[in-house]
């Protein structure tokens, strides 16, 4: 069934009131309710139910959720062993001020290109202490690690993100009678036009390098640092339930404050097992469970811990996380709400009769750009506007390298600016700070790295480049 505008309108108010209330799960749940009783009328309570537990049953969505829990509990136990202090000791050696200590963030988002998921828990917990030590609000990491995420596995093509596009691409039938013969060479060729990752890093690496302007949110934030307002704890506020561990049945403290300098050991090789078995088998699950194996086999026998302390702390650094999981399922929740009322298609399809040539991949970047925006639907939106944005680029002559970099950005877009996406709700909860807090404070160079992207297409469109 068609729903026209009004399938507009779950986004439209679920935008509205996060902005208002700063409240990201809750919005996103009055989103999910708003389409479904569009669509269900006053019987939407059973098919919402429904789609609660398809979601939770869903096997993509479970062991992405899993995921983000087993990492929860491996930072707790990092701490424990006081391998994080160990590390951050060693980096405040090289991190002398502010500047240093930003590209550093940016570097090490740079190098851990496997996987965005790797790269935002891995970097931000690498550098979160030492950002506190340099004055660095966490606000600013969270903004690193985020623009590091997403546009560097699009940039360099060794990453999940490249698997995924190179097979949508080798599917179309257009790009087949393009003479290509697999999707890595297609996408090699698309990759000098993907303009937003590559705007999004030069944005991030010039605000590291002190030479972008703090703006909005981001200034408030270095203000209330100068203020004393934040303090180095950086309590946390993920815009969800607060769990209470003691009611779950755990009597866990936080992993208390650590007086000694620590084992740097204790943290690079529980890290390095974590990145390398990524890259080796390209699976994350492995590699966190292997990971945690090895903080077994590393702390038990040196009595950094009793495995009672161990199998506490996994737990209650896996309940920690929690308030993340409940976000990241319910937009779960309003990515199948859109896509059931066909909100990618209404908007794609609104859009055709004013796209040529010229303006075609400015215009396709910018559908996409918004459309994962309000529905955090990356992938799932791609796979459609390929079979749409190929034919029609095509039809109209266009360069179709160029449309199908604009289609890649618009979702490189969308992880990176979206309020509520897997990326930017990573960000924040790997940071300990406020999801909100994060996506307003870095959406104004977001909107300069889009800005830059636009005019990118536009000039490669009209000047058919």
């Amino acid at each position: 069934m068609q729903y026209g505008v009004l399938c507009l309108l779950p986004p439209a108010a679920m935008l509205i009131f996060a902005l208002k209330t700063k409240k990201s799960f809750e919005a996103l749940i009055f989103g999910t309710l708003i389409a479904y009783l569009i669509m269900y009328k006053a019987a939407f309570i059973g098919p919402w139910c429904d789609l609660l537990l398809s979601e939770i049953s869903n096997a993509d969505n479970q062991y992405i959720l899993l995921l983000c829990g087993l990492f929860g509990g491996f930072i707790f136990l990092l701490r424990e062993a006081k391998g994080t202090l160990g590390f951050s000791n060693l980096l405040s050696r090289f991190c002398k001020n502010e500047r240093i200590t930003m590209m550093m963030s940016v570097f090490l988002g740079i190098i851990i290109f496997v996987d965005d998921y790797l790269n935002i828990m891995t970097v931000g917990t690498c550098m979160k202490d030492v950002c506190d030590k340099r004055k660095v609000p966490r606000q600013a990491l969270a903004y690193i690690i985020d623009s590091t995420g997403a546009p560097v596995c699009a940039l360099i093509p060794f990453s999940t993100w490249v698997v995924f596009y190179s097979g949508v691409f080798i599917q179309e039938p257009g790009i087949l009678n393009m003479g290509f013969s697999t999707g890595m060479s297609v996408y090699l060729k698309v990759l000098p036009y993907m303009f937003y990752p590559m705007t999004a890093l030069l944005v991030v690496v010039l605000f590291a390098c002190k030479l972008m302007p703090k703006l909005g949110k981001m200034k408030d934030a270095y203000t209330d640092l100068e203020k004393k307002e934040q303090t180095p704890e950086h309590p946390k506020m993920h815009n969800a339930p607060s769990v209470d561990i003691a009611m779950a049945g755990m009597s866990v403290d936080y992993p208390p404050e650590n007086t000694n300098p620590g084992n740097i050991l204790d943290f690079l090789i529980p890290i390095g097992i974590l990145i390398g078995v990524t890259v080796a088998t390209q699976d994350m699950m492995q590699a966190i469970i292997l990971a945690l194996a090895s903080c077994m086999i590393l702390y038990l026998p040196r009595k950094k811990m009793t495995f009672t302390r161990y199998v506490e702390l996994f737990f209650a650094g896996f309940a920690d996380i929690l308030p993340v999981l409940a976000i990241l399922l319910a937009s779960f929740m309003i990515k199948t709400a859109c896509g059931e009322m066909g909100l990618s298609e209404y908007v794609i399809n609104l859009c055709v009769p004013y796209m040529n040539a010229k303006t075609l991949a400015a215009i396709i970047f910018v559908v996409i750009a918004v459309l994962t925006f309000v529905t955090s639907s990356f992938w799932g939106i791609e796979a459609v506007a390929v079979s749409i944005v190929v034919p029609l680029a095509i039809a109209l002559d266009a360069n179709v390298l160029l449309a199908l970099g604009a289609v890649v950005s618009g979702g490189v877009f969308g992880s990176h600016a979206c309020f509520y996406s897997d990326a930017t709700v990573l960000s924040s909860a790997t940071c300990e700070i406020d999801n909100m807090s994060h996506a307003v404070s870095q959406f104004p160079y977001v909107l300069i790295s889009a800005a830059l992207a636009v005019s990118g297409f536009l000039i490669c469109g009209i000047f058919a480049l």
